[in-house]
């Protein structure tokens, strides 16, 4: 997330859009794996890193039962 974060503001492209992508390709990588590595991925990546609201556009991972995948 760091690195996405760093790369985006050297770049046209917001921290946010950069940490979000970067989120997101991580929890549906995991999703793969099974819904709960998604889950933990998820915890781990969103909220707030240097600085940069983190937000992951998938319903993967999601423990309201949104991206529940059975």
């Amino acid at each position: 997330m760091e690195g996405a974060i760093e790369i985006a503001r050297d770049v046209a492209m917001t921290a946010e859009d950069a940490a979000s992508a970067a989120a997101t390709g991580a929890i549906e990588a995991a999703g793969e794996i099974g819904d709960a590595a998604a889950v933990r991925v998820r915890r781990a990546v969103e909220g707030t890193i240097n600085g940069v609201k983190v937000v992951a556009k998938t319903a993967i991972g999601r423990t309201d039962g949104a991206g529940s995948e059975s």
